[in-house]
């Protein structure tokens, strides 16, 4: 299948990596190829030009941080009015789902979107287990699931465009929670003369285990882990709480947890 992808940067590559051992026929986004050349040594094709990227694929895959980079990387650089009826342009970034929206209603005729948000961590994804979230039509998901499925090992379809979105945001901020809630536990274990590491090892086989507890098991100091986070959940937890008021309903629960300026009280 010809797969275009734009947005290479640590998860992006590894996915895109995956598709190209999957068989596919990728063409990659990349203004320095030397970063990239990983990807051209597997068989893919590098390109400076966006537009070049989506004319040759049936599907075509982005990854980028936010909702600004996914405008200019698709709509700004003429990437989407390049795309080719038939053709599936799948969002795996995570924002605001009326963007989403929005730039499928700019879509060329004949194009369908889907938004494809994911889980996973580095290690995850370069072991191809990754959990990806669809929002939008079924016959579009359909037709780009060879691609997702070399990287992705559980692909849940969630419900119409910007369903997937939606979700993850609510998963981010349960996350954040998560994580905030780990930092001060792992904190507190420290503070009483506990061993870091040992606590991380026996807290992650008691009930108080979660998801979010292992990241404090490295050599990294717990505000440390918390300032890493941070880049990322703090942009989603803002587009949920903006969701959240435009559809009348509140997050009080996971506001009182996650509490980002305070991790400087927990290190």
């Amino acid at each position: 299948m010809k797969v275009g992808w734009i947005g290479l940067g640590n998860i992006g590559r590894l996915m895109a990596m995956h598709t190209v051992k999957g068989g596919h026929d990728v063409v990659g986004h990349s203004r320095d190829f030397s970063r990239h050349q990983d990807l051209a040594d597997a068989g893919a094709r590098l390109t400076s030009s966006a537009p070049e990227v989506a004319a040759h694929a049936e599907v075509l895959c982005v990854n980028v941080f936010d909702d600004g980079q996914l405008r200019a990387a698709v709509v700004d650089s003429g990437a989407l009015a390049a795309m080719r009826p038939g053709a599936v342009l799948v969002v795996h970034s995570t924002g605001a789902p009326d963007v989403i929206e929005d730039i499928a209603r700019q879509a060329p005729e004949g194009v369908h979107v889907l938004d494809a948000p994911f889980s996973a961590s580095n290690q995850q994804t370069a072991a191809a287990d990754v959990t990806v979230l669809v929002g939008g039509d079924t016959t579009a998901l359909e037709a780009a699931r060879p691609p997702i499925s070399t990287y992705g090992r559980r692909i849940l379809p969630i419900g119409p465009l910007g369903a997937a979105r939606r979700l993850k945001l609510i998963n981010n901020m349960l996350y954040a929670a998560n994580l905030a809630i780990a930092g001060e536990a792992v904190a507190a274990a420290e503070a009483m003369g506990l061993e870091r590491h040992m606590a991380v090892a026996a807290l992650e086989v008691s009930s108080g285990a979660s998801y979010a507890l292992p990241r404090f098991g490295g050599e990294r100091s717990v505000a440390q882990v918390l300032d890493g986070a941070s880049r990322y959940l703090d942009k989603d937890a803002d587009l949920l709480r903006a969701a959240a008021r435009n559809m009348g309903f509140d997050v009080p629960l996971l506001e009182a947890v996650v509490r980002w300026g305070a991790k400087e009280e927990t290190a």
